[in-house]
């Protein structure tokens, strides 16, 4: 397979800079990744898709090294930011992947800007991809906790310490993940893994209780009925959310154009550890092939 360099860049926007990755050349494609993880958490994904596509992928105003969004935050803000970013680059239209925040605001720019987004990717675990706003945040609420430990504010700020050193355990186990502790081999692309990982949430960590806070706001539901782009919602299946249901299907038939691909993945981790599958699951689709 050819290798396709890289090159990292700013585009100023109205509301601050905002910092992407290029990788190949032809039909832009916008990558936008879940909180808090940034362009690198495409570093696995994009050079599958570069041989096709001019990969952007995008560190999300408030990640990465990117200008925090103005508060409160909300997501419909946060698209219009990325609309600015898109035309800051030259671009009148792309295509899009969006993976769990991602996916929100890729929802949001074809729903809200059907001129710009050419066609549309919507991949996530099944939590991510359930329209309804009470089921989708009672699920998604277990992973927005980890961010937001409570601790009662008292004059000396003890409660900012307890969080700090709640922040220092989280990065912990990124730092440590189980594939390093107990894995019979590891690799340079492992440390790599984990060193990118952590590099996201430290860089992260304190804008994404507000990121959730405005996922939880969104009516998903009524965005994804209003996309008008061609949509593939690709739904990352594992034992630890079969209680949810499958969610592909009914999603995509909830759209005007939508369809439904699955792949079997591990978890939390499915662009690092299943990027050939889910290359092979959306490439046809991004192409607009018949094998779509």
């Amino acid at each position: 397979m050819t290798t396709h360099a890289s090159s990292r860049a700013y585009a100023r926007t109205r509301s601050g800079q905002v910092h992407y990755q290029v990788m190949g050349e032809g039909l832009p494609l916008l990558l936008l990744s879940e909180s808090p993880r940034t362009h690198r958490q495409f570093r696995h994904l994009a050079p599958l898709l570069a041989p096709h596509f001019q990969t952007i992928a995008v560190d999300t105003p408030g990640y990465g090294n990117s200008d925090p969004p103005a508060q409160p935050v909300r997501i419909e803000n946060v698209a219009a930011t990325l609309v600015e970013f898109v035309q800051q680059l030259g671009h009148e239209r792309v295509k899009v992947f969006g993976v769990h925040t991602g996916n929100k605001l890729a929802a949001v720019l074809a729903a809200d800007w059907p001129h710009m987004v050419d066609r549309v990717v919507l991949a996530g675990y099944p939590h991510s991809i359930i329209p309804e706003n009470v089921a989708r945040n009672a699920a998604i609420k277990p992973i927005f906790d980890r961010f937001n430990p409570q601790y009662a504010a008292d004059a000396h700020g003890s409660h900012r310490v307890r969080a700090w050193a709640a922040a220092q355990a989280a990065l912990g186990n990124l730092w440590w993940p189980q594939k390093l502790l107990v894995g019979a081999e590891v690799t340079d692309a492992d440390i790599g893994d984990a060193e990118a990982h952590a590099i996201d949430y430290v860089q992260g960590w304190r804008n994404t209780v507000a990121m959730y806070e405005a996922v939880f706001a969104l009516d998903l539901a009524e965005h994804f009925k209003r996309i008008a782009a061609p949509t593939l919602v690709l739904e990352f299946r594992v034992p630890q959310e079969q209680h949810l249901g499958a969610q592909a299907e009914r999603v995509a038939a909830s759209m005007q154009d939508g369809r439904a691909a699955a792949v079997e993945t591990g978890y939390p981790l499915a662009l690092q550890d299943s990027a050939e599958p889910i290359a092979r699951a959306c490439l046809p689709f991004l192409l607009g092939t018949p094998a779509a």
